[in-house]
C-alpha cells in the first residue's frame, strides 16, 4: 500500500497587527507630537518678546510689561551685579492684573538655598526701588521654565 507523502508542516504566517493597533500607534504618534508643539508654543508665549541687555544676557518680557521696563530691569541687574557680561542669562518679566508683577529667574539649583534666597530678595528690593512694581513676586525656575521656589518682596 501506498502511502501519500506527507506534506511538510509549513510555518504559520506571520501575525498582522491589528488595525485597532495600527489606529493606536497613531492616536498616540498624533497626541505626543501635539503636546510637544503645546510645550514649544507654552515656552515662547511664557518667554515673550527679548530684549537684550548685552551679547550673552536679556529680560524677556510679556503681559503689559513694555521694553522700557524691560531695559530698566537689565540696568537694575547690572548695578547689582547680577549681570556681568560674562555668562549667558536669561530674566522673564510678566505684568498682569492676575499676579501683578513678576521677575523670574533661570536657575541651575539651589533653589531653598538660604543665601541664594536672600540674595534674590535683596535684588527683588532693589527691583522694587527703582520703581518696577510693588510688590514683585520673585520665581526661581529651572531651565525648562518650572518654577521652583517663589516669594513676594514688597
Amino acid at each position: 500500500m501506498d502511502t501519500p507523502p506527507t506534506q511538510p508542516e509549513s510555518a504559520p504566517a506571520p501575525a498582522k497587527p491589528s488595525r485597532v493597533a495600527g489606529r493606536i500607534k497613531v492616536i498616540v504618534a498624533v497626541l505626543a507630537m501635539l503636546v510637544v508643539v503645546m510645550i514649544y508654543f507654552g515656552q515662547k508665549v511664557m518667554m515673550g518678546k527679548k530684549f537684550a541687555v548685552s551679547d550673552k544676557e536679556s529680560v524677556n518680557y510679556s503681559g503689559s510689561a513694555t521694553e522700557d521696563e524691560a531695559r530698566r530691569l537689565g540696568d537694575v541687574l547690572k548695578s547689582v551685579g547680577y549681570f556681568t557680561g560674562s555668562r549667558s542669562s536669561d530674566v522673564l518679566l510678566k505684568k498682569d492684573a492676575k499676579e501683578g508683577t513678576v521677575v523670574s529667574f533661570v536657575l541651575n539649583g539651589k533653589w531653598s538655598d538660604g543665601e541664594i534666597v536672600t540674595a534674590f530678595r535683596q535684588i527683588g528690593g532693589e527691583i522694587v526701588a527703582q520703581g518696577l512694581g510693588k510688590p514683585i513676586t520673585v520665581k526661581l525656575l529651572v531651565d525648562k521654565l518650572n518654577t521652583k521656589n517663589e516669594f513676594k518682596v514688597e
